[in-house]
């Protein structure tokens, strides 16, 4: 019996199924034959024969002999060849016809511009958060801008040389933190190549950094801020071009109000300030949402 997979393939490359390709073969073994012992060699459920067998005899592969019960007799394969020589050859002719058309009609027209989506990323533990901020620092080609809190602006001083690289390929780095006795030294080191500005509000635990208006990085420090690498900070970092944007306003709204960190000694941070504290609230929770989480 010569129904094996590479000939029932070779059929269905010609538009038979693989119950039709199936009993097409068994047919060419019996020539003549009822419908139960086609099914018996072909491997064909008997529920599924019939339906094979109508499929044959539509594509001129067989006919059928009225006998009771019906018997079916296998026909070559050349006229049903031929049939679709014919059937390709009128497409193909359609097809030239209609070409102008349907290049016309389907031709790009590009007008469309679909809002991208971003990613998120959740990040955890200090050394691995501070390896990413300083991967966001290198790779800035015209805009960094963080909101920190004294400690932050003191760790991110430990990488000024990122900083200086940022400032000498062009970008313009933002750092807006409370300047305190504890972080003094680090902001002044910073000032040299950044616009260091002394925040009125403190953030507390969290630090907010931003890279070309495309990416956001929200960091709570946990339990607090006080070392450089040892803590269980969460952090979220997104490039959805929404959430940038969003947080980035609140950047802006703190750079507003914040002085220039020369003139810190007449403007001591406010703690209390209600619309930020709100803020602050805010972030600070969702931050420990993903801690949980």
């Amino acid at each position: 019996m010569t129904v094996n997979p590479q000939r029932i393939s070779r059929l269905q490359e010609h538009g038979l199924t693989e119950y039709e390709a199936r009993a097409y073969l068994a047919l060419l073994e019996l020539e003549n034959s009822e419908a139960s012992p086609i099914a018996d060699l072909a491997r064909v459920p008997r529920t599924k024969i019939y339906q094979a067998l109508d499929g044959l005899e539509a594509k001129k592969l067989l006919v059928v002999i009225p006998d009771r019960p019906k018997r079916y007799q296998v026909q070559p394969i050349s006229s049903y060849i031929a049939s679709l020589e014919e059937t390709y050859r009128s497409r193909a002719t359609a097809l030239g016809g209609e070409k102008d058309a349907l290049t016309e009609e389907f031709a790009p027209r590009g007008k469309v511009t679909m809002e991208r989506s971003g990613g998120f990323v959740v990040l955890k533990g200090r050394a691995n958060i501070s390896s990413k901020l300083c991967e966001l620092v290198g790779k800035t080609a015209t805009d960094f801008a963080v909101a920190t809190s004294a400690m932050g602006a003191h760790r991110l001083a430990y990488h000024h040389d990122l900083i200086e690289q940022a400032a000498e390929r062009g970008a313009r780095v933002r750092v807006l933190a409370p300047g305190t006795s504890e972080n003094e030294e680090a902001c002044e080191k910073m000032a040299g190549r950044a616009d260091v500005r002394h925040a009125l509000v403190d953030l507390g635990a969290v630090t907010l950094s931003f890279v070309d208006e495309r990416e956001v990085m929200l960091i709570h420090h946990v339990p607090d801020d006080r070392h450089y690498f040892q803590g269980a900070d969460v952090a979220l970092w997104s490039d959805d071009p929404a959430i940038v944007q969003s947080l980035k306003a609140l950047f802006t709204l703190g750079w507003g109000l914040s002085v220039p960190y020369a003139e810190r000694a007449t403007a001591p941070v406010r703690l209390q300030d209600p619309a930020v504290a709100t803020v602050v609230e805010n972030l600070t929770r969702e931050a420990r949402r993903l801690v949980v989480a």
